[in-house]
């Protein structure tokens, strides 16, 4: 059986929470479907289900990056009778732990990556394989935050330069 899974990528105050928040209060993002919502981070913002159109997200938090088993992720999955999982991914660990221990049947749907575009360059020039990990499978890269009038290129080369 295929679990359609969503990828949320990027780092601390990025705005991943922010935007699973309001995709999973959109009516066009929800038709009842059973979601297993993993939280592998503890953000400044956090949920809040009672706005959620779909009532029936099973949230859990994953502390550590070496819970993320097969074990651990089929689990998960089997409590809530997941129908699709979101992940909101920890912007410290590569996202090939994810990857090498997703269960079976476990797809991609969509992945994002979230940075703020006032500490991006920095954590760019100071932690670059972080940031190519969390860039290069990304179908959509959002830069919050950034200041009006701002030169946008940097940001536009290094993304078109690690995803195509």
């Amino acid at each position: 059986m295929e679990l359609p899974v969503y990828l949320f990528t990027g780092f601390l105050e990025a705005g991943k929470t922010r935007f699973i928040q309001e995709t999973l209060e959109d009516r066009r993002f929800n038709s009842g479907e059973r979601t297993l919502l993993l939280l592998c981070e503890e953000g400044e913002e956090e949920f809040d289900p009672s706005t959620f159109v779909c009532k029936d997200v099973h949230i859990k938090m994953v502390e550590n990056e070496s819970d993320l088993t097969p074990e651990f992720l089929t689990k998960a999955a089997k409590e809530c009778r997941a129908q699709r999982v979101l992940v909101e991914y920890n912007g410290m660990w590569t996202i090939d732990t994810l990857y090498q221990n997703m269960p079976r049947g476990w797809i991609i749907y969509q992945e994002f990556c979230f940075a703020d575009a006032r500490s991006f360059l920095a954590y760019n020039a100071n932690m670059r394989q972080l940031v190519v990990d969390k860039l290069s499978g990304a179908e959509m890269v959002v830069f919050n935050r950034m200041q009006l009038g701002a030169d946008v290129m940097p940001f536009h080369k290094l993304a078109r330069a690690v995803n195509r």
